[in-house]
């Protein structure tokens, strides 16, 4: 059991025969009468979304989720297939929730899943990934005084703003929080 308080965005609770995923948390205190806890989850049986509100001090059953490492093998359809890379065992997963997978990760790339008793309930793609400009336009030579970009493409076909001076071919790490642009890496 965890304290409603504690309570925080990502993590997983069970309420009215339902796990639920919190995506947003809020504490209240009003002007009059008791503080409580206003939660926006998703419910995994069917979901959709549902605000609930909860007095402070009450407790929900808190439910384990496990993160696991796995290898994104291939789309097929609507669905996404990923391996675990201890047990091989394949997972596939709806590609709602997977919409960052096709821009960052390239075939065979790692990344994260969080799992509940065999279902997997999020796609977690890594912070920063590195990848290869595979289409960019020649930038101007000097203008380096403002701070102009440029679109390019990179290999997994996500497009994004880049400084002048990136070139097809150079490798980029890039903040999959954001998408932006953060460095480029040297080979």
């Amino acid at each position: 059991m965890i304290n409603v308080q504690d309570i925080r965005k990502g993590m997983v609770f069970k309420f009215e025969s339902d796990l639920w995923t919190v995506m947003t948390m809020q504490h209240v205190t009003p002007g009059k009468g008791g503080a409580f806890v206003k939660i926006r989850a998703r419910s995994q049986k069917n979901g959709n979304s549902k605000e609930m509100s909860f007095r402070s001090g009450e407790k929900l059953e808190n439910v384990d989720v496990f993160d696991k490492v796995v290898t994104y093998l291939y789309k097929e359809n609507d669905k996404y297939v990923f391996m675990d890379n201890e047990t091989y065992e394949q997972y596939h997963v709806d590609e709602e929730l997977c919409e960052d997978v096709d821009k960052y990760v390239l075939l065979n790339g790692e990344l994260t899943v969080n799992i509940i008793e065999n279902k997997v309930l999020s796609v977690d793609v890594p912070n920063f990934v590195t990848l290869k400009v595979v289409h960019a336009e020649a930038g101007l030579k000097g203008d380096t005084a403002t701070k102009a970009t440029k679109p390019i493409e990179v290999e997994t076909g996500y497009k994004l703003q880049v400084p002048l001076f990136i070139n097809e071919g150079d490798l980029l790490r890039i903040d999959t929080r954001t998408g932006e642009y953060l460095e480029r890496i040297k080979a």
